[in-house]
């Protein structure tokens, strides 16, 4: 079977699917690449970054903190909070919505992120609206949890891809929901764009997102981090933080061809796992906290320039060999005219992906402020 006829087959399955015109031709456009065969990283062509390319936050003590955190809070009406929405709780041995789980103090981490927004407002005396990235899986549920808040909440569904016979390349087709896997988190952009967001926040005159994971409690919206981000003139921030051994495989901020971007480990060639794996090497790990200019994300999505890896996931599925095509959201690094890393406290990186750490965050040794922010007992957040 000739080519045509296979993207003939992908680009009739997608639309029977109500996936759109434009992420149809982003998914081709990665498809064409594994008819090139397995893409080999130019390892030699990688830089990791180091302390030097790190912006520190400010001390508490210090006056820049209150510069930037007055800078931020004056500017928090121009931001939205995102959350990455479209998760199964299957690591965790469930079937749900993860935002649907009990967290902390019998309520969900959909609950939690609503009173963290709530909390948020009240204090600053802005409207600061809340964004869900649903999945296809996700978003009849969510609906119904949301009911009435005192909050604007938003949400768009993110896109779905058909799995793909390795043997073939045609899509898998067993008539099951398991033909279909999420787009991943880097078709946040294209779905985000696409589903008008961008425009509808721009018009209420915002300018600014935070984005994170739903089951990480810890990220929350922070002045000082939104103010240090204008202060530097950014428009685009990635949330580092140093590794620890537990934290080899996450994804790492490199130089490649001489621009900063996001390294995984699925795009490591074998033979460098070791060395991906050095945290004397490779010392900080994107916590997936990004911070991002709407005015320049809305320019790159105009002009098409977005410019996310092609991952190649593979799996097995009902006994099929087949290849998820994913990218990396962190890895818009490289598409940004002026990114930037801050390294910020360990705290703000705790998300729940097992249930030893829902188990954790549901014990005394962590509790919830007055403002529903996670901290351990007797830490003080300062940012």
């Amino acid at each position: 079977m000739n080519n045509i006829n296979v993207e003939e087959r992908i680009t009739d399955r997608m639309t029977e699917r109500g996936v759109r015109p434009d992420a149809i031709e982003f998914f081709l456009s990665a498809h064409r690449q594994l008819d090139l065969g397995e893409q080999k990283l130019n390892w030699d062509g990688i830089t990791p970054v180091t302390a030097n390319h790190v912006s520190e936050l400010p001390n508490k003590l210090v006056k820049e903190y209150e510069h930037y955190k007055a800078l931020g809070t004056r500017n928090l009406g121009s931001c939205a909070v995102v959350k990455l929405n479209g998760g199964r709780s299957t690591t965790m041995g469930g079937q749900v919505p993860k935002c649907t789980i009990s967290a902390k103090d019998g309520m969900s981490f959909l609950d939690i992120v609503m009173h963290q927004v709530v909390a948020n407002n009240d204090i600053s005396g802005v409207e600061v609206p809340l964004v869900l990235m649903n999945s296809f899986f996700t978003d009849q549920m969510t609906e119904k949890i949301v009911g009435k808040t005192p909050i604007i909440i938003m949400n768009f569904v993110q896109n779905e891809y058909p799995r793909i016979l390795e043997d073939n390349f045609m899509p898998l087709e067993t008539g099951e929901d398991e033909d279909w896997c999420p787009a991943g988190h880097g078709d946040f952009y294209n779905s985000f764009y696409g589903s008008g967001l961008v425009d509808a926040l721009l018009d209420l005159g915002l300018h600014y997102v935070f984005v994170s994971n739903i089951d990480n409690l810890s990220a929350v919206l922070s002045p000082v981090i939104l103010g240090m981000m204008i202060d530097q003139n950014k428009d685009f921030i990635m949330e580092v933080t140093a590794k620890t051994p537990a934290d080899v495989k996450g994804g790492a901020p490199v130089f490649y061809r001489d621009r900063l971007s996001l390294l995984e480990i699925a795009q490591v060639p074998e033979e460098y796992q070791d060395d991906f794996e050095n945290i004397e090497r490779f010392g900080y790990f994107n916590t997936n906290n990004l911070w991002i200019d709407l005015r320049s994300l809305k320019k790159i999505m105009m002009e098409k320039s977005m410019q996310l890896p092609v991952i190649q996931n593979r799996k097995e599925i009902h006994g099929h060999k087949i290849i998820q095509i994913e990218t990396a959201m962190g890895a818009a690094l490289s598409s940004f005219k002026k990114p930037g890393l801050f390294n910020v406290p360990r705290y703000r990186f705790a998300p729940v992906k097992k249930v030893s750490d829902l188990e954790q965050l549901q014990s005394d040794e962590f509790e919830l402020d007055s403002q529903y922010r996670v901290r351990r007992r007797g830490d003080k957040r300062v940012y």
